[in-house]
């Protein structure tokens, strides 16, 4: 694994930069790619954000991230670098043209990560914008309030808003840092957390009153059809989250959010208070964190659950 300190000098002597997030973006992606491109541009290093997705609305309270492209093509950057990616496919659309690349870089926090950049840095920590902080301070970047504003929006949803058992002393530690600098955790909180629209409130009643459990309650198991996303007319990226609820359930030890993207394709969020559900992801070619990991399962829905279920009995 490269060094955070030869990571970070190297960095700063790119021409110009690419930064691919992961599809399906979440806080933490969009935090770290964002945080590293202003730090980058801070140092006078030309950078771009890249995500396969479409990026979700509620994050556009922040300006910048309203700035990320679906547009990726390698030609003109002197390095690509993926943030928040623990396998290639996490990139999407772009990881064929990431695999073509020479100069290659890659920023994580997952157990599951499979080294599939030519320099690695892989630090498991509760989020990513962790590793970033620590990068742009090694670069001798000054977080000022912008750049504050993107690292804490990702700790505070890779971590359930301090809620989740990946919160350290550090966490902590790097968090206060952020609110010294101007970081608005009151807003983020408010756009992360509360904020919501009708249709999704609707889809959220829809999803919970019709939980399953199974055995004796220790397993649950919520599911978003794609006749529940055109009855409550919301979006599939209005789901995140939906998974906290469930995990909240007196009980629950393993708690499961199973989207339906496609006829017969399935994504999984999982969730665990103690059972290694990086390896249930692992089963279905998944990963992620011991206790917060997710994949895709492909198959006929009742087919899906009891594979699911299986699965997760194993490491229960």
């Amino acid at each position: 694994m490269i060094s955070i300190e030869t990571l970070a000098n190297r960095l700063k002597n790119e021409k110009k930069v690419a930064i691919i997030i992961h599809v399906r973006p979440d806080g933490d992606c969009v935090g770290s790619g964002v945080a590293l491109k202003l730090a980058l541009e801070s140092l006078g290093v030309p950078a771009e954000v890249f995500c396969s997705d479409d990026i979700p609305a509620r994050f556009f309270f922040l300006e910048e991230a309203r700035k990320i492209s679906k547009d990726f093509s390698p030609e003109g950057f002197s390095a690509v670098i993926a943030v928040d990616c623990a396998d290639l496919f996490r990139l999407g659309n772009f990881a064929e043209s990431f695999r073509a690349q020479k100069n290659t870089y890659e920023i994580d926090h997952h157990i599951s990560n499979t080294h599939f950049s030519r320099h690695n840095y892989v630090v498991e920590r509760g989020a990513n914008c962790e590793n970033v902080m620590e990068i742009i301070k090694q670069a001798g970047v000054k977080i000022d309030k912008k750049i504050a504003d993107y690292l804490l929006m990702g700790i505070m949803t890779d971590t359930g808003n301090f809620r989740h058992k990946n919160v350290t002393p550090d966490t902590l530690y790097k968090s206060g840092e952020l609110l010294a600098a101007g970081a608005d955790m009151n807003e983020i909180a408010y756009y992360m957390f509360s904020a919501q629209s009708k249709e999704r409130a609707k889809l959220f009643g829809m999803t919970m009153s019709a939980i399953r459990y199974f055995e004796d309650d220790r397993i649950a198991i919520a599911s978003v059809r794609r006749e529940m996303l055109e009855k409550a007319g919301a979006r599939a990226d209005e789901t995140e989250g939906f998974i906290d609820f469930v995990m909240g359930v007196v009980g629950v030890e393993v708690g499961a959010c199973v989207m339906e993207i496609e006829k017969n394709k399935f994504k999984i969020s999982l969730r665990s208070k103690s059972a290694d559900v990086n390896a249930v992801a692992g089963v279905f070619g998944g990963g992620g964190h011991v206790l917060a990991s997710g994949c895709q399962v492909f198959g006929e829905y009742e087919e899906v659950i009891d594979r699911l279920v299986c699965a997760i009995k194993r490491f229960i």
